[in-house]
């Protein structure tokens, strides 16, 4: 019985941990596509991302968030989160999971729109128009296709399996931003720097308190036996 209740604290504390692993990383947006529509330009953007396994250059990504701005040459902090992690119920940097998993849903679509510009302007304005659907409806290109790729992202989020995003990695901005308000939030597939995890300050506390929850069950069962000898 003491062995089940370990067992299932070892497993509580490292669930715990596991929803929230995320790692340190810096961004330099390089440039972007080339492609623009309605003045702005669409995925995919390029990164130079500094992270734990070193430098990589020319990382493509695409930006979730049409009403914050950033330029060229600009640098700034994000916590990697693995997109599978994610459930429709969460909330992530004030969004929501279910947005977050439309939009995911959204960039994986990037593939079958190689070579086609159109496609690929309207699946980033329909994940524009998620995220922030005020602005996004004042841009022509949100056209019909684009409103519909939406309609279908979320009426299908929160039914695929976590796997659907095995690859995919949602970089949230952290700390402080050097021009002030807030960088877009951005996706990639996949993410190449990520090799050591990094456990959040919370997500160490949970763990900590497993394993010495566990530590005490030993020992009662350890001095338990003691005695009945």
């Amino acid at each position: 019985m003491r062995s089940r209740a370990l067992f299932n604290a070892l497993i509580l504390s490292f669930v715990c941990l596991a929803h929230h692993i995320a790692f340190a990383d810096t961004l330099t947006i390089t440039g972007v596509g080339g492609q623009n529509a309605d003045g702005v330009y669409v995925y995919p953007y390029y990164f130079t991302e500094s992270g734990p396994s070193g430098t990589q250059t020319l990382v493509s990504m695409s930006c979730l968030n049409f009403n914050r701005d950033v330029t060229i040459g600009e640098s700034w902090n994000v916590n990697v989160i693995g997109i599978s992690s994610i459930t429709p119920g969460d909330t992530i940097d004030g969004e929501s999971g279910l947005d977050i998993l439309a939009d995911a849903y959204l960039f994986n679509q990037y593939a079958a729109a190689t070579g086609n510009a159109q496609l690929t302007a309207d699946i980033q304005f329909a994940i524009w128009s998620i995220m922030d659907p005020a602005d996004a409806l004042h841009e022509s290109a949100y056209n019909a296709n684009a409103q519909a790729l939406a309609a279908t992202a979320l009426s299908l989020a929160g039914t695929l399996p976590s796997s659907t995003f095995a690859y995919d990695s949602l970089l949230v901005p952290s700390g402080s931003y050097p021009n002030g308000g807030e960088p877009q939030e951005f996706i990639a597939d996949p993410h190449p720097s990520v090799v050591t995890v990094t456990p959040e300050p919370a997500s160490l506390f949970l763990l900590g308190t497993g394993l010495f929850s566990a530590a005490i069950l030993v020992y009662r069962k350890r001095e338990k036996t003691s005695i009945s000898i």
